[in-house]
Parts: C-alpha cells; sequence; structure tokens
C-alpha cells in the first residue's frame, strides 16, 4: 500500500535506539518539515524516558566504562562513512566541508543549503556528487546500513525515475517540490511509504525541480525495458 505515515514501531526504535542510521535520518528530516511528526517524535522520546527511569537497576561489570569509552572511540572513528546526525564540527571539518562546498556550482550549492537539516549536512560532505540515474534524474548517496540506504533523488520538472516494484520497503520524503507516482500527489514534508505490492513512477510536476529523501531497505525491482537489462545484468543496487 501507499500512505504517508510512520508506523508505531519506528518511533519506539528512535526512542529506544535501536532504528537504523538511514531510518533516523528520514525520522529526523521529517521532523524538521512536519510538527506533528516531531510531537510523536517527541512524545516517544518521554515516554523512553519514564520508563527507564522506573526501570529496576541492574549492577554494571566492572569492565562497564572502558567498554563504552572504547564504543565512543569506534564511533568516532567510524564517523566519516555515515556518522551521527548531530555533529559538533572542528576548525579543520569546517575547512574541509567550505573547500568542498566551494567546488560546487553556485545553483547546486544553493539547492543543497536550501534543504533541510541533517540531510543538508550530509549532502555538503559528500561534496554534492550527484550521480546520473536516467534523463532528468540524478541521485546522491547519503548513507548505508546492513542493507538500507539513503539518498537524494533529484528529478527535473515533468521527469521521473524508471517504474519499479520493490523488494522491501521504501520511504520518499519530499523535501522541496512535488511528484506524483500514478497514485497520489506528494508534496514537500509529505511521505510516500510503499511496499512489495506496489508499482508506481514518480515524476517531478512541471514548473520546479523536486527533490525527494528515498530510504530503502533492500534493492528496487525495475519494470518495463529497464527491468530486462536488470535481470541481464543480475540486479542493481
Amino acid at each position: 500500500m501507499t500512505h504517508q505515515s510512520l508506523g508505531d514501531e519506528i518511533f519506539t526504535a528512535y526512542a529506544s535506539g535501536t532504528l537504523s542510521g538511514p531510518m533516523r535520518l528520514l525520522l529526523e528530516t521529517q521532523s524538521r518539515l512536519n510538527p506533528d511528526i516531531a510531537r510523536l517524535r517527541d512524545d516517544a522520546d518521554r515516554v523512553a524516558g519514564l520508563l527507564l527511569e522506573t526501570a529496576s537497576p541492574v549492577p554494571l561489570r566492572r569492565d562497564a566504562l572502558s567498554g563504552v569509552l572504547a564504543a565512543i572511540d569506534a564511533e568516532l572513528a567510524g564517523a566519516g562513512e555515515a556518522g551521527p546526525l548531530v555533529r559538533h564540527s572542528s576548525d579543520t571539518d569546517s575547512a574541509n566541508e567550505s573547500r568542498k562546498a566551494a567546488k560546487l556550482a553556485s545553483s547546486a550549492l544553493d539547492e543543497l543549503l536550501g534543504l533541510p537539516e541533517p540531510v543538508r549536512d550530509l549532502a555538503l560532505e559528500s561534496g554534492g556528487n550527484w550521480q546520473f540515474g536516467g534523463p532528468g534524474v540524478r541521485t546522491l548517496e547519503l548513507m548505508r546500513e546492513n542493507g538500507a540506504k539513503a539518498e537524494l533523488i533529484r528529478l527535473e520538472p515533468g521527469y521521473g525515475v524508471p517504474r519499479h516494484t520493490h523488494d522491501c520497503k521504501e520511504f520518499t520524503l519530499v523535501l522541496c517540490g512535488a511528484f506524483d507516482d500514478g497514485l497520489a500527489r506528494y508534496a514537500k514534508g509529505e511521505m510516500s511509504v510503499a511496499d512489495p505490492e506496489i508499482e508506481h513512477r514518480p515524476v517531478a510536476e512541471p514548473g520546479e525541480v523536486c527533490i525527494a529523501l528515498a530510504v530503502t531497505d533492500g534493492p528496487l525491482a525495475f519494470t518495463g525495458p529497464l527491468g530486462w537489462v536488470q535481470r541481464a545484468l543480475g540486479g542493481m543496487s
């Protein structure tokens, strides 16, 4: 089915800290665009906090502190690959981001700067290295984690991604502009959620570029001529 909301299990996983990086990025970004989603996220955080306060204490192992510090060091060391959503950049990081941003064309840079946090930060860190995704379509991968992927999809007015089905769930959140996938219209802040029963082709509306955040927990299965190519090549990521 196609709808515009996240399930309760997503908010629960977010509050408990078990939500994957790509899905966490999706929820944080939609919270920036939709006050109702932000309220649900905050409610889940409060419930998790209350449960934590009422939980019975459990004795810690003697090496608990050293284990936590080691985990923090490991996460900081790997922050360049995916990284936490909230960052406090050092002067060196700021200089590197400035150099990357300076290489972007002014119009492309303006598009990225106009995106909501935390997507904007990840897009800038990537250097704005958009990849060809078909006529009028560009993609920008932001992160991968345990089979899940988050990427930006940029559609020129009147252009769309190839028709496809899903081997997974696909969440597509509109960041600017609007698209119609033949089933419904989605504008800024709205989200399409498609499962394996859905076959669709999102197409940007005329007159404005559409940029969306797409999160999938598995590969897409293209139909039509591109599907023949995909099967011949043994699948596409």
